[in-house]
């Protein structure tokens, strides 16, 4: 009876009552004079979605389409109901294994574009098996959305079967997300080039990555690889993590921003070692790397002046960042041109210090005087002026001893 169907005739936009209305009508009263193709997809694509998918007084559009499927040879009304299939998957729903079953009897009479997908995954229409094993071709595959593409598959950000074969696939790789090349496959999936980042299943796939990690020392290349990779994909968590961020959990928020805390004083080091020159400051790098590996740095940020600034944008470019979000500015004139800036959060403290002879300056982290981490400028000597505690750097073991005891 679908053969009927004009395809060709329009309709006007309707909200999903009515359609579901006019389906229900039709059924009855078994009228199909000018009912496109069109109307039937839309219908489809709402009864085997929620909240419609659980509404018996639908259940007689389902029981119509799923017949049809049983006789369709029409590849417009079949192909958009396996994209519906996907899109409205759910292992909790009854409507869609009751579709999954149709189109698994119909596979002989679906597209083209679907039959390399069922030969790679003959359970694709299984609502129990699909996700893990659409999941397990993923593993096998070098780069993912290429091979998914060439599978067939192309709604790779939507919830439905895709976000489950996602979620599997996260359950699958877990045990081996300490190898760099499965690192890095993921995060390939996670936006792949020239694609918008990866939005379902996100905050997952960072709990993946970290997870390996709770309680144990990262290597340094991959800490690198993976804070950079995440910044890149879904924004920096510092200081108001994103709802992305938000929902990867506090343990795992906490363990990144402690790998960040890494990531500045690393780079706070490189530049400074690029651009300075002077004896006094590897003695003080020691130290507070040191107080790094102890665990007492929680939180660091870095602030430059322009010839330093200037340097770190060129190698934020070459790394593939191409902005400046990443550090903050140092604004200061005259002596102080170009001092650089290293704020740290110890303890209860917020701890300032700065290149060339610039004091180590130390405020209680609720002073209202006190800087504030994350900031986009910072005047060194606005800072000098507003601290009570501060000391020089000479001799190094007596500064090294006075900032303990302050800390």
């Amino acid at each position: 009876m679908i053969e009927r169907f004009g395809a060709h005739a329009q309709i006007a936009e309707r909200d999903p009552e009515r359609l579901i209305s006019e389906m229900l009508a039709r059924i009855r009263a078994w009228d199909w004079q000018k009912v496109p193709m069109r109307h039937v997809n839309a219908v489809g694509r709402l009864v085997f979605a929620a909240p419609w998918r659980d509404r018996p007084d639908c259940d007689p559009i389902r029981t119509f389409l799923l017949d049809e499927v049983a006789v369709s040879t029409r590849s417009g009304f079949l192909n958009p109901l396996v994209q519906t299939y996907i899109t409205t998957f759910s292992t909790q729903s009854a409507a869609c294994r009751r579709l999954g079953q149709a189109l698994a009897r119909a596979r002989e009479r679906l597209g083209a574009q679907w039959r390399a997908l069922l030969t790679e995954v003959p359970e694709f229409f299984d609502t129990d098996r699909a996700p893990q094993a659409l999941a397990r071709k993923m593993m096998q595959m070098e780069d993912i959305w290429r091979g998914l593409r060439k599978l067939g598959l192309r709604h790779f950000n939507e919830l439905g079967l895709m976000d489950a074969a996602h979620l599997a696939y996260l359950e699958q790789i877990g045990p081996k997300l300490t190898d760099r090349a499965e690192i890095e496959r993921l995060l390939a999936w996670l936006r792949p080039a020239g694609q918008p980042p990866r939005a379902t299943g996100a905050a997952e796939a960072i709990a993946a990555l970290l997870r390996p990690w709770a309680g144990k020392a990262v290597p340094e290349d991959l800490r690198a690889l993976i804070c950079e990779r995440l910044i890149e994909i879904y924004g920096d968590p510092r200081p108001v993590p994103n709802a992305t961020w938000l929902a990867v959990g506090e343990d795992n928020l906490a363990l990144f921003r402690r790998w960040l805390t890494k990531a500045e004083l690393t780079f706070f080091i490189g530049v400074v070692n690029a651009t300075q020159n002077s004896d006094m400051w590897p003695p003080r790098r020691d130290f507070w790397e040191l107080l790094y590996r102890q665990g007492r740095i929680a939180e660091a940020w870095v602030a430059f002046p322009k010839p330093a600034r200037d340097y770190a944008r060129r190698n934020l470019q070459l790394w593939g960042q191409g902005n400046d979000r990443r550090f903050g500015e140092q604004i200061a004139g005259g002596s102080r041109t170009n001092t650089s800036l290293l704020i740290m959060r110890i303890g209860d403290k917020i701890v300032v210090d700065g290149c060339h002879s610039y004091k180590t300056h130390i405020f209680d982290a609720k002073d209202p005087q006190a800087p504030k981490l994350y900031q986009r400028k910072y005047d060194c000597e606005d800072i000098r002026l507003r601290s009570r505690v501060s000391r020089a750097h000479n001799p190094i073991p007596n500064w090294s001893d006075w900032v303990l005891r302050h800390i």
